[in-house]
């Protein structure tokens, strides 16, 4: 990978990961709480607030962040990585939609009655819809690309498998009110982010770049 496009995928891979983590762990609202109770959490909070919402920006570079964590896998030589690679894609680009929820529910603490605004925005069908394939989808292409990563040996084996369990954790952790658990989710998410990275270096970095094994291009 030339220098160029090395930088943009540290700054997507880092950018992305680590802001979702630094997001996650600063957030006073819990994704999975009631709009009612994420309007009280963040009219008690504001400055954490402002700061998640800020932290909400780099969250929008897991769009690039996918793209090379598939090209890490194995994306142009394996059937499997490509796949898990557009789902993927597809799934995060309706990402920003449901950061908007953010923004909703810093605007309705600052307004008596906001709380039933928010509640209309997360329960639209629109917004309902987008959150079914974001999770799915996440689930799915991230599991798929961490079989890819291990199968052809692009990654280390742990990287694969942080790549196939962070998304479980996250949700998992959310949906039980369980912060340190989604927390951990995050955290593989930046580990196998570094990982790819590091598979991504360019030659001069003094790094090894990407690995395949010979079978990989039949995957």
């Amino acid at each position: 990978m030339k220098t160029t496009p090395f930088w943009i995928s540290a700054v997507s891979l880092l950018g992305a990961s680590v802001g979702q983590l630094a997001q996650y762990l600063i957030s006073p609202i819990n994704p999975g709480d009631p709009a009612a109770t994420s309007v009280t959490a963040a009219a008690a909070h504001p400055a954490l607030m402002r700061a998640a919402l800020v932290l909400d920006l780099p969250i929008l570079l897991i769009v690039p962040a996918v793209i090379f964590l598939g090209l890490a896998a194995g994306y142009g030589t394996s059937r499997l990585a490509g796949v898990g690679t557009l789902l993927t894609v597809a799934t995060v680009l309706g990402g920003g939609y449901l950061l908007a929820g953010d923004v909703v529910v810093w605007a309705a603490a600052q307004h008596p009655g906001g709380a039933a605004v928010a509640e209309a925005y997360f329960n639209s069908g629109v917004i309902s819809g987008i959150a079914v394939f974001y999770l799915a989808g996440h689930v799915v292409g991230f599991l798929l690309l961490g079989i890819a990563a291990w199968r052809n040996q692009t990654l280390p084996r742990w990287a694969a498998v942080s790549l196939i369990a962070w998304p479980l954790l996250e949700m998992g952790g959310t949906a039980a009110g369980l912060k340190a658990v989604g927390g951990l989710g995050d955290a593989l998410l930046v580990v196998a982010c570094v990982a790819a990275l590091r598979a991504l270096a360019p030659a001069a970095s003094g790094l090894p770049g990407i690995v395949r094994s010979p079978e990989s291009a039949r995957r």
